[in-house]
């Protein structure tokens, strides 16, 4: 009888390092939904930063001071006769 386990046990040890370690096993599976889960938090960053840039874009559309605003800090644009003063640190 102890005999009969033991060989059990022997042939059932390669199907269970298959089922744990192979290309499809347990370990690859718990790997690739971590990835899944990662991506998918990474979509989701995505897609609230395109949400938030696109309220960026009908804020500018809309709001002729926001305009002006960036024109003056990106473009250093100013309106005319004004002068613009440097100061050095």
């Amino acid at each position: 009888m102890r005999r009969k386990t033991f060989y059990a046990a022997l042939a059932a040890l390669p199907l269970l390092a298959i089922l744990t370690f192979g290309n499809r096993g347990i370990l690859k599976r718990v790997a690739l939904e971590r990835e899944v889960s990662d991506l998918r938090h990474e979509l989701y960053e995505g897609r609230a930063t395109g949400d938030s840039l696109r309220e960026e874009i009908k804020r500018i559309h809309r709001d002729t001071a926001a305009i002006e605003r960036l024109a003056r800090e990106r473009y250093g644009m100013v309106r005319p006769g004004e002068t613009i003063y440097t100061v050095d640190e």
